[in-house]
């Protein structure tokens, strides 16, 4: 009589969702024969996508409520692009305010505002380090946590501050181009200078305060893997909501009405002196009257370089609506989270654009800014006493 001894092992297997559970099943069979045989029997099945769905483990895709920036390559290649735009922009920056105090023919009203915009922009420039090293951090923020609240804290409000200052500028140039001198000297001077520009950090600084309150919380967002709200926060939303309507829509109406309104002025004026031109062509005998009744009834202080002036302050703000736009439209858009880390990256490059504007198309800070590229500074047009100090030592 034979005995048989039959042995059964499971072993079981936890795999990841789409796989089905793998069990293996060993049977040893044992007999008092002089043979022994082992078989072993596995039974898999795994999903035909398994491999698929693996790869979109990654998580830098998702539906807005998974999702999370996790993408080592995209968090590298969004960390160089800040802090290739700090270099850029703090050098370009720091050219303008340095052009303004050397030379006394750029300290004017309007560039009071202008190195206000610059000073904004060396802030911005100056938390874009901080904010490459979160992203190059593939384990959460290394600093303390502090560091990384107020970065954010400091990029919300430098880039308010910065279309305050734009809708300023572009008030300014209204002003300067329809009314008369006396107006504008009436209305822009020193002390109420003084007062627009602690208005613009004022204001977005009290913005950015109402976590305080806790509405909201600046921090690490473990959603972005950056410095920005912290996502986390339960009032997210409603500080979201709050800092952009209390901060953004007034000035974008207040730019894009006035440069409206300063190019009809401009058009209107234009297609005035075709036709006065007309009109002296025919009669020459009152050319010269003409002349000085055009000169009179225009505002003192429209020229033809003011208008350049206004012009390239025009291409900062388009270069501002240019980089500020992708970033709204996505967030505007339920499921483009995961596009919304490099829209937001494309808002910074405003810092550094500004200068180069400045540099190719302003007509005083072009010229200024060459003989500085070239050691030249005997040659910036009216030296400032501080650069007459420097060169007399």
């Amino acid at each position: 009589m034979n005995t048989f001894t039959v042995t059964s092992e499971m072993a079981t297997t936890m795999v990841p969702k789409n796989m089905t559970v793998v069990s293996t099943m060993s049977y040893f069979l044992s007999s008092d024969f002089t043979t022994s045989d082992t078989l072993d029997a596995t039974s898999v099945s795994v999903d035909s996508n398994m491999t698929t769905t693996a790869m979109m483990e990654t998580t830098t895709q998702g539906d807005g409520r998974n999702f999370r920036f996790e993408d080592p390559v995209q968090r590298i290649i969004i960390g160089c692009v800040y802090c290739l735009v700090a270099v850029v922009g703090f050098a370009g920056n720091s050219m303008v305010i340095l052009a303004v105090i050397l030379s006394r023919k750029l300290q004017t009203r309007t560039n009071a505002f202008v190195v206000n915009l610059a000073l904004a922009d060396l802030v911005t420039c100056s938390t874009a380090p901080f904010i490459a090293l979160s992203l190059f951090s593939m384990n959460g923020w290394p600093l303390p946590l502090i560091v990384c609240s107020v970065m954010a804290g400091l990029f919300y409000t430098s880039l308010a501050c910065s279309i305050i200052n734009l809708a300023l500028i572009a008030i300014n140039r209204f002003v300067l181009i329809t009314k008369s001198s006396k107006t504008y000297r009436s209305v822009y001077t020193p002390k109420k200078i003084a007062a627009m520009l602690v208005f613009t950090w004022g204001y977005p600084a009290l913005v950015s305060c109402f976590p305080l309150f806790g509405i909201g919380k600046w921090g690490y967002s473990e959603k972005y893997k950056t410095c920005t709200q912290d996502t986390s926060h339960k009032n997210t939303g409603l500080f979201s909501l709050l800092g952009s309507v209390l901060v953004y829509p007034i000035p974008l109406i207040i730019l894009f009405v006035c440069y409206f309104k300063i190019y009809r002025h401009i058009t209107g004026h234009m297609r005035k002196m075709s036709g006065k031109g007309v009109e002296l062509a025919e009669t020459s005998n009152s050319a010269t009257a003409s002349t000085k009744r055009l000169s009179r009834n225009r505002p003192a202080s429209f020229s033809k370089r003011q208008v350049e002036i206004t012009k390239n302050l025009f291409y900062v703000v388009c270069a501002f609506v240019a980089c500020l736009a992708p970033f709204a439209i996505t967030i505007m858009i339920p499921p483009s989270d995961p596009v919304i880390p490099w829209t937001a990256t494309i808002i910074i490059f405003n810092s550094a654009v500004n200068p180069i504007i400045y540099g190719a198309k302003h007509p005083h800070f072009k010229e200024v800014f060459r003989h500085m590229l070239r050691c030249r500074y005997h040659l910036i047009p009216e030296p400032s006493g501080f650069l007459r100090k420097i060169r007399s030592r």
